[in-house]
């Protein structure tokens, strides 16, 4: 069962910042949710979601400030990130970088899922909100988006090449103030699109970074998992957790093993505590599996053999024998109820 959601207070002094210099009374804000700048302060301190969206309706829709994830997002540059920010600098490669986001975003940004995929000599960087709606959404995406590209732009090579970014995509309209979208140092942007995504060319993706220290990187990532372990211990459940894992691009192909690795667990920990809340991680991944299937049955000119190789079944007709246990139809017949 989940319990009380809430968020680290890491940025809010670059909230803070961009308030006041808009002239809004910083204290009259926060004690409008019962806060104070000391609580926001102390170590390890946490807002409940609840208070952190009122917060920023305050800012978005009473002060009318639309763009005010543009501002944010300007100001978030790779030192501001603190030991998450410090493992970045110091990983091999730009697919380290990668991979390190999509493991410890959470300890940032909670409730947004970072992945990326190959496409077409192309990185393509995917992130979804799992949380905020309309203008939230869209000041978080903007945020968000502005300081991975901070990020990447603050990557040095071995080589002294710097990242072009080609385009950034946006599951929303085009805002009216879309001049200063010029902050994403894009040459393409996209609106009004399946999900939000940074482009950019694949031939960066295996360059080595200039000045690695893995000392340094060793003592930050060990730091990194201990929050993420903090806050998965205080976020959610063990069910949750293994869920959102298999709910990732290729997550239906995890084995139990990878996601113990990915959870900090040994095997024997995971089974335990998922049979501790009721259910096993056979009975997670045959739901999300289940879930999946129908969803690439439906994309055109996706065979059931290709389905069954996303979904990490050995041959088509082990998925055909699982996915009549789950519906009572082959994934032909079910196909044709539902195009009829």
């Amino acid at each position: 069962m989940r319990k009380h959601l809430s968020l680290p207070t890491y940025y809010f002094g670059h909230v803070i910042a961009v308030l006041k210099s808009a002239g809004v009374q910083v204290d009259k804000w926060l004690a409008s949710q019962d806060l104070n700048m000391d609580e926001l302060t102390e170590l390890d301190a946490r807002v409940s979601v609840e208070r952190f969206d009122a917060l920023m309706k305050v800012v978005i829709e009473n002060h009318g400030f639309e763009d005010f994830g543009i501002s944010v997002g300007k100001r978030l540059e790779l030192a501001h990130h603190g030991d998450f920010g410090l493992a970045v600098l110091n990983c091999a490669s730009l697919k380290d970088v990668l991979d390190f986001h999509n493991q410890f975003i959470s300890i940032r940004l909670p409730f947004v899922s970072f992945d990326y995929k190959l496409v077409n000599a192309t990185v393509k960087i995917e992130l979804q909100d799992k949380h905020w709606q309309m203008s939230l959404h869209r000041s978080v995406t903007e945020a968000i988006c502005i300081a991975i590209v901070n990020m990447l732009h603050s990557i040095n090579f071995q080589d002294a090449s710097k990242i072009e970014i080609l385009s950034a995509s946006f599951d929303y309209s085009k805002p009216s103030y879309v001049a200063k979208y010029e902050a994403m140092k894009a040459k393409e942007l996209k609106f009004e699109q399946a999900i939000c995504s940074i482009t950019f060319s694949d031939k960066y993706l295996q360059r080595a970074l200039a000045m690695v220290d893995e000392f340094s990187f060793q003592r930050a990532i060990a730091r990194c998992k201990k929050e993420l372990e903090g806050y998965q211990q205080h976020t959610h459940s063990t069910k949750d957790a293994v869920y959102s894992l298999l709910c990732m691009d290729q997550g239906c192909t995890l084995s139990l093993e990878q996601v113990a690795e990915r959870l900090f667990m040994s095997k024997r920990t995971l089974h335990r505590s998922l049979e501790a809340e009721g259910t096993s991680f056979k009975a997670l991944l045959q739901k999300r599996r289940s879930d999946e299937a129908k969803r690439l049955l439906l994309i055109e000119n996706m065979s059931i053999s290709n389905v069954a190789d996303e979904l990490g079944y050995s041959d088509a007709a082990n998925f055909r024998r699982a996915f009549k246990t789950w519906y009572g139809l082959s994934p032909r017949d079910w196909l044709k109820s539902k195009r009829g």
